[in-house]
């Protein structure tokens, strides 16, 4: 499978590089997005045809095969301009095709909850249902993940239906699962309200998970918990601009935004650094300096913004981004034992977020310049990991690697270099 992915890279690359290769592919039709589309049409149907007939290895080769294509067809709409208005809805219907019947068999067969995938299938359904009056046709953000997960899903139930229970992967399964409705319902319902509100409910999201960490935290349940509502609301933070920026937004969504990243990456992430620490007080005196720091890291970036007249986001902040400080502090409390080192970190954290040291935007400066696949195989790999995680309620994996990201950005400006003055807000 992973072969077959690196061939397709290859051969886009290698091909569609010269105006004569694009001029080629745009001369046969039978290239063009669509009709690569519309060739899928079919194929989940004959995966399953072929799982039944007793050949689950070919299945699931040319089932991949066939998902693999989607990542080509929207390279060629990109390279060679063939984007059309029908096939923001084309691609989308020829995707659901492809997976629908695979899982709707597997649950047949008792692989998958019949439930959840009745609950996936009917959001899907609606979604689709609603581009025939719906002004956005193309998948938005949720869609796109939510179709990126189900193809894992199916790979690792189809690895564990030809290779035997295979205690790692077996365990995934539901978890994933689960993921993929929710991310299913999102991609719905964010097809049914004005686009303008998208930004406004990416940030009212994040101000629920962070109002649940709190309440995790002070209900005595573990920090890990309040953490990875955190991260949840750090993954929505990451889209409500881009979302204010396309689509646009109400007069007050600016505000739902500094609030919603106040009580996320601040007074969540304060609760977690007090419940931390062996002696109340010292909790209390790091997380109230935390939160102080937070607080003014947000105020003076709102402040400086309208004062500059920098309308919509920036590429470089003045001191490190309240996200990736909340991240910093609650991975080393969660996971470093000695309050002396949490301490240190959690002092050096607050005063990075206070300080006017250039930082690149993650979202619009960083993650840009790392190539589509390694995001994507990175992505799943995380989800995989943390789906493993929730199962076995050990988070010790995720826990590292967002430690290790946190640390990597938090030195970042060292090796990463200066931003444009004029985005220094």
């Amino acid at each position: 499978m992973l072969l077959m992915l690196g061939l397709e890279r290859f051969a886009v690359s290698r091909f569609l590089r010269t105006p004569e290769q694009i001029a080629w592919v745009r001369a046969h039709r039978w290239l063009h997005p669509n009709a690569i589309s519309r060739a899928r049409y079919p194929m989940g149907f004959v995966s399953v045809a072929l799982l039944y007939l007793g050949f689950p290895r070919l299945c699931f080769l040319f089932f991949t095969f066939w998902m693999i294509t989607d990542i080509t067809d929207g390279d060629i709409a990109r390279k060679c301009d063939l984007h059309t208005e029908e096939g923001e809805s084309i691609d989308p219907f020829s995707d659901k095709l492809m997976y629908s019947p695979m899982l709707a068999y597997l649950a047949w067969l008792g692989w998958l909850n019949p439930v959840l995938v009745g609950l996936f299938l009917t959001f899907d359904v609606i979604g689709q249902t609603s581009r025939r009056f719906s002004k956005v046709k193309a998948a938005n953000l949720f869609g796109k993940a939510k179709t990126f997960l189900v193809v894992v899903l199916l790979i690792v139930v189809g690895l564990v239906l030809i290779y035997g229970k295979l205690p790692l992967l077996n365990r995934a399964i539901n978890p994933l699962l689960w993921i993929c409705t929710s991310l299913a319902f999102c991609s719905t319902i964010f097809k049914l309200i004005p686009n303008y509100w998208y930004a406004n409910i990416l940030s009212l999201l994040n101000l629920v998970c962070g109002l649940a960490g709190c309440w995790v935290i002070l209900t005595g349940h573990p920090p890990v918990y309040a953490l990875g509502l955190v991260f949840l609301g750090q993954f929505l933070d990451l889209f409500d601009g881009r979302a204010a920026e396309r689509w646009g937004s109400t007069p007050q969504g600016e505000l739902f935004d500094d609030v919603a990243d106040g009580t996320s990456f601040g007074l969540t992430a304060g609760l977690i650094v007090t419940a931390s620490f062996a002696q109340l007080w010292v909790g209390m005196l790091l997380g109230g300096l935390y939160v102080g720091a937070t607080v003014y890291r947000l105020i003076r970036f709102v402040v400086e913004k309208r004062k500059e007249g920098i309308l919509g986001g920036v590429t470089t902040f003045a001191g490190l981004p309240s996200p990736a400080g909340a991240l910093a502090v609650g991975t080393t409390c969660v996971l470093i034992a000695n309050d002396l080192v949490s301490g240190i970190i959690v002092v050096a954290t607050a005063l990075l977020m206070i300080s006017r040291i250039p930082y690149a935007h993650f979202g619009r400066t960083i993650l840009p310049k790392i190539p589509r696949v390694v995001r994507v195989l990175a992505l799943g790999a995380f989800l995989f990991m943390l789906a493993l995680g929730v199962h076995r309620d050990n988070y010790l994996a995720p826990l590292l690697i967002s430690f290790v990201a946190a640390l990597t950005y938090l030195i970042s400006p060292l090796f990463w270099g200066k931003g444009p003055k004029e985005t220094l807000s």
